[in-house]
């Protein structure tokens, strides 16, 4: 078979990543499992991994050698690992930063993409920057979670992208039945996918933001602490403990107990554990109390990138990268721009790309129809393709792009085009599929339209995990922006984008059905995460949207 060195390479440090958490060396494990998301990255973008060549090559005999580029040296885990820490040691204090990816398995070496995303196997989630960091002295985490007992859980999950594009094709001609099949379907998805991970979503949280939550989340840590010092308990478990301990509001019993089972040295361990968790549960978590946090952002293996990770947690605020050198060369470029954590970005130049294709009139029409009368400063092109120069222009000069039509618009733009950008735009792709991730060969090869805009150092890139219809998307598409994009000279300047009537919308015109106050936010994570609790969309379309990028706030709105 033919293969690049790159895709064998990538599988030759997950094993070496699975190795060495066997053998109990989590830095090393930690190390090679971030450089194979890392490598990935590296070898499909930067210039010196296109000379790569491939020949036919027997794979067992390949993971067998360390296969390394003819440039390349053996990494060392020590120096790596140390680096990282020192990088992640460097980035705003009040990011959360957590890595998920698959565990190598020696099937790997049998099975097609297809076959790798539907493999049973563990799952490593590595906190890089994360809270209580201090008692390790910084260093990274890391957790592994053995495979569902359910041999269908990771067919089911990856089938999603699939299963909602045959219910769209199929449900004009069986209408709402096939739409109440999706939404059960992934309804149980989300259930699931909750129910394996069960105290470890506690980790996908962000760093406490008022002083009083900090202020809660230290008594909780000294909680923890003392208890650990009694019971002689490591600073690792210590952590772990701790990151469990502030989050036990978003946690039932049998995640607490699932936690405890796999903390615990013996049964009496187990039981005070327990008691000790569930008691600081009862005394210091009142019902109604609301956690504010931090952004937590996400590297996702491409192997889980179609999980809606983000609906663990539809408190938190989510964006999502590829690796960590994505993370790092997108904060290096724009660090600048960061305070507080956010990424301060101007919204006073947008341009917005509609119905590109011309074969979407309904579309044209309602969005056409909108940002004429709520946004009347916006830059349109409207039923025809932007040139190669017009789209470069608009991503180096504007400060959002806004794209309405099919897919994500490189069908009409060169990639390369986009890869020569310095891009200065946030950029919204509101399409089927547009920052999916789809494999381009046997071997581990998945690509998507937000890593041609990222590696260009597009700082965020909104967009759609799989196939939404046109009118929902369109809907979804005026709420985000018209939240986060003030209408300053707009007869609507002071009307929230939410009191629009949507069937009114759905048929091209704008009827206000309520009169509320303009409930615009800077925060765009925020915004999104909103969207995933109202009951405005079905779950098939809340899911969907994710972003790919730095946590961004509209600097327009911050004095």
């Amino acid at each position: 078979m033919s293969l690049s060195k790159s895709g064998v390479y990538k599988t030759v440090l997950l094993r070496k990543a699975t190795q060495a958490y066997d053998d109990s060396r989590e830095s090393d494990a930690i190390f090679y499992s971030t450089q194979a998301l890392c490598y990935d990255f590296h070898a499909k973008f930067d210039a010196e991994s296109r000379r790569l060549t491939t020949r036919d090559v027997d794979l067992t005999k390949l993971l067998d050698d360390l296969i390394l580029p003819a440039d390349a040296k053996e990494p060392d885990p020590v120096e790596g690992f140390n680096q990282l820490r020192d990088r992640c040691q460097q980035l705003p204090e009040q990011w959360t930063v957590l890595q998920i990816n698959k565990s190598y398995t020696p099937r790997w070496n049998l099975l097609t993409h297809n076959g790798m995303l539907e493999e049973s196997t563990s799952v490593d989630i590595t906190l890089l920057s994360y809270s209580n960091s201090e008692v390790l002295d910084g260093k990274p985490l890391m957790v592994r979670l053995e495979p569902p007992e359910e041999k269908d859980f990771f067919p089911l999950v990856s089938s999603i992208p699939v299963r909602v594009k045959s219910t769209i094709t199929q449900e004009i001609n069986s209408g709402d039945r096939k739409q109440d099949e999706i939404e059960s379907f992934i309804e149980n998805v989300i259930e699931r996918l909750t129910a394996w991970l069960g105290p470890w979503i506690a980790l996908l949280s962000g760093k406490f933001i008022s002083p009083k939550d900090q202020q809660f989340e230290a008594e909780i840590f000294n909680r923890v602490e003392d208890f650990c010092i009694v019971h002689n308990r490591s600073k690792r478990d210590q952590v772990l403990i701790s990151l469990i301990a502030r989050r036990l509001d978003i946690l039932k019993s049998e995640s607490i107990y699932q936690f405890c089972c796999h903390i615990a040295n013996d049964r009496d361990d187990l039981r005070e554990m327990y008691n000790f968790l569930t008691k600081l549960k009862a005394s210091k978590f009142e019902p109604d109390r609301h956690l504010n946090c931090y952004p937590c952002l996400l590297l996702v293996d491409e192997l889980l990138d179609g999980y809606p990770w983000e609906m663990m947690n539809t408190q938190q605020e989510f964006t999502r990268l590829g690796s960590f050198r994505m993370l790092w060369q997108l904060y290096e470029t724009h660090k600048h721009s960061i305070k507080n954590g956010y990424l301060r970005v101007q919204t006073k130049t947008c341009h917005s790309i509609i119905n590109p294709d011309k074969n979407l009139e309904k579309m044209s029409v309602r969005l056409q129809t909108f940002y004429k009368e709520w946004f009347p400063d916006f830059k349109l092109i409207v039923d025809q393709p932007p040139t190669n120069l017009e789209f470069s222009h608009i991503l180096t000069e504007a400060d959002v792009l806004i794209y309405n039509g099919h897919g994500s618009g490189l069908q009409f733009v060169e990639g390369d085009a986009i890869l020569q950008c310095n891009i200065k735009s946030v950029v919204f792709l509101f399409g089927c599929d547009s920052v999916r991730l789809f494999p381009r060969g046997l071997f581990r090869e998945m690509t998507g339209s937000h890593l041609y805009y990222n590696v260009a150092r597009c700082p965020v890139v909104v967009g759609a995990l799989w196939v939404m219809t046109d009118f929902y998307t369109d809907y979804y598409s005026i709420l985000l922006v018209g939240s986060w994009i003030s209408t300053e000279k707009s007869k609507n300047e002071m009307q929230s984008v939410f009191d629009l009537d949507p069937h009114a919308f759905k048929h091209g015109t704008l009827q206000i059905k309520q009169l509320s106050p303009d409930n615009g936010d800077e925060n765009l994570l925020a915004i999104m995460a909103d969207m995933r609790r109202r009951k405005l969309f079905k779950k098939r379309i809340s899911c969907a949207m994710v972003c790919r990028g730095l946590p961004a706030i509209n600097a327009c709105f911050v004095f």
